[in-house]
């Protein structure tokens, strides 16, 4: 495992991210289980017992059990290790192969509704951070593309943002990333609202560096009273916190995005659009995330279909 990780750092297989993740499913989750092993001894019944055992003991700290998705997460720097020595000539076959993956209940992401995230910004407004919030809202950017957000890439007068630069986190340290895919640059319109939201950005971040004795400048559109970016982690734990006090539903920056994503496919906004403009990989992974939404959108495209063919003209 560790060969085949320092391998995948050497050759760039896998971003820092994933890396960083890899090892950390290692450390806690396959060698305390399996890492005494021989390769050899590892078969398809070793697996379930270990999948077993991650699903009723499996957190490190508590010793409950881990969910099903984390166990599947766990099971790919494995799965990649093991497909690596079949190769190689190392195994004939890979365990993991035999060993189906926990199955996931479908949840629905958890966001808010159109009165709530109205309710949320209207407290808020005149804020420091209500434009972190506000923009959030409006454009569905990642936590990472938000706090990377420089001012030499939007432009106000044709209402437009361009996405490419990222922020990833490697426990608590700030990385610059590549993003989620190639889909995740793009350039994204802004309405005037938001158009609006980022002029008055722009004034107090200028009153804020006239009055700082020490000020952090960058070209950063959204930062800290004295400069420099927002740590992605440090908004998006804020958010929970004022979320919870003020009776919504706890969200973290990523319930933002769920909830803009949410706004868009109900407001009849195709769902093609809206994975274009929230930087998602794949439109049909995109759709059946957001299938909760599918069937107002469907109502509406019947009842337009009927006016069409039925309706007086």
């Amino acid at each position: 495992m560790t060969r085949y990780l320092d391998d995948c750092e050497a050759t760039g297989r896998l971003g820092p991210k994933s890396l960083f993740d890899y090892r950390h499913y290692l450390d806690d989750y396959i060698t305390p289980w399996i890492g005494s092993r021989l390769v050899r001894e590892i078969d398809a019944e070793t697996i379930a017992s270990w999948q077993i055992h991650l699903a009723t003991e499996g957190r490190k700290k508590t010793g409950t059990g881990l969910s099903p998705n984390t166990i599947r997460l766990a099971r790919a720097p494995l799965n990649g290790a093991f497909k690596e020595a079949v190769a190689m000539g190392v195994l004939p076959t890979n365990p993991l192969l035999a060993v189906p993956r926990p199955k996931t209940r479908k949840t629905i992401p958890k966001h808010w509704s159109p009165e709530e995230a109205r309710h949320f910004l209207a407290l808020h407004e005149g804020d420091r951070l209500y434009p972190v919030w506000a923009f959030l809202l409006g454009s569905g950017l990642r936590i990472g593309e938000l706090v990377f957000l420089r001012w030499s890439r939007v432009d106000l007068d044709q209402g437009l943002a361009r996405i490419n630069e990222f922020a990833t986190v490697l426990g608590y340290e700030v990385r610059q990333s590549s993003g989620k895919s190639n889909d995740a640059i793009r350039t994204i319109d802004l309405d005037s609202h938001l158009v609006g939201v980022l002029r008055e950005q722009r004034r107090r971040q200028a009153e804020e560096h006239l009055a700082a004795a020490s000020y952090d400048e960058t070209d950063y559109v959204f930062t800290k009273p004295e400069g420099g970016a927002y740590h992605p982690q440090y908004l998006s734990r804020l958010l929970g916190r004022i979320s919870g006090e003020l009776d919504l539903p706890r969200l973290t920056a990523h319930g933002l995005r769920h909830t803009s994503a949410t706004l868009m496919l109900a407001s009849g906004v195709p769902p093609k659009v809206a994975a274009e403009r929230l930087g998602h990989a794949d439109p049909t992974l995109f759709s059946n995330l957001y299938s909760h939404v599918t069937p107002t959108m469907q109502k509406q495209a019947a009842a337009q279909i009927g006016e069409a063919l039925f309706g007086e003209g």
